[in-house]
């Protein structure tokens, strides 16, 4: 019959197709074998980073067994609208003092945010005194200095050195680039720190988030073990509770911000102001333009050993 005819001419065919079609593979490479792969073997990887941060956590290049931490970075202002000598205080959250609505932003650079930065302190309960405050940090590991490193003027004992301040320069207006502009500068502002907080904590490393200070609790650990009169933490006593400067012309004289004494201040010692307890006083003569202005301090730490 043609039908059986038909069906078997259509049977030969697929079976001719089948025999011409190349057989199913499956594509793979086996782990483990650099030379199969012609590169780099399987498995192969690559990271990512997650990042996000908070506050100023910043870093200077000071390093040793006494070190100069960290100070404020920026004293921010804010910007305003105008200078009106019947109110010619500001405050470094931003405001002027006694007249708000004059205040355009609390960023002197006309941004939103303040940029004071201030201590979060994460809950360590010796720093209470001093969290949400704008500070400087001294860390004191003087005990952890070896005998090799020791002699009538370095000692492996905490205290004898004074943290102090001074000003630099006076208010000058600077240009998009931070240059200096030719005469437009403000002489004779003053700039002040009332009353100045202080803390002590033997958590270093949770405050500075430094390698130099991930080994002070087991160094200090290690020491007490070997000698159990190892001198104990003490605060620092002597602390300048109102800190005054003028930003003029010329450097200022370094004003004291704190003293160790002799056996003081082992560990991180944190001095802290509150962002509207810190502010600047602008001549009531002074005149101004539309313009940033800028001035500089040093902070100093040093030995009071002679």
């Amino acid at each position: 019959m043609k039908f059986n005819k038909l069906t078997g001419s259509v049977l030969a065919g697929a079976t001719l197709l089948s025999l011409l079609a190349p057989a199913t593979v499956s594509a793979a490479t086996e782990n483990g074998n650099a030379a199969a792969n012609g590169g780099t073997a399987l498995p192969q990887t690559d990271n990512t980073k997650v990042g996000i941060s908070f506050g100023d956590n910043t870093h200077n290049s000071n390093t040793g067994y006494l070190r100069l931490q960290m100070v404020p970075h920026i004293l921010d202002f804010g910007n305003h609208t105008l200078l009106d000598a019947a109110y010619p205080t500001f405050t470094a959250d931003g405001m002027n003092e006694g007249k708000k609505d004059n205040t355009r932003y609390p960023n002197y650079e006309n941004g939103d945010t303040n940029k004071t930065a201030v201590l979060n302190t994460k809950g360590d309960a010796a720093l209470s005194s001093v969290d949400g405050k704008a500070w400087a940090t001294v860390v004191d590991k003087q005990i952890t200095r070896t005998a090799a490193e020791t002699d009538a003027k370095n000692t492996a004992a905490s205290g004898d050195w004074t943290l102090s301040v001074k000003s630099n320069n006076e208010l000058t207006a600077v240009d998009s680039q931070g240059n200096a502009m030719p005469n437009d500068s403000i002489s004779d502002a003053t700039l002040s720190f009332k009353n100045t907080a202080s803390a002590q904590t033997q958590d270093v490393y949770g405050l500075t988030q430094e390698g130099q200070d991930k080994t002070w609790t087991d160094d200090v650990a290690a020491l007490k073990a070997a000698n159990p009169a190892l001198e104990t933490p003490a605060a620092v006593s002597t602390v300048t509770p109102n800190i005054g400067l003028t930003l003029a012309k010329t450097a200022g004289t370094d004003v004291t911000v704190a003293t160790a004494k002799a056996a003081e201040g082992q560990g991180a010692n944190v001095f802290g102001w509150n962002t509207n307890d810190i502010k600047l006083t602008m001549p009531k003569s002074a005149s101004v333009d539309n313009a940033v202005y800028q001035a500089d301090l040093t902070w100093t730490l040093s030995s009071t050993v002679a």
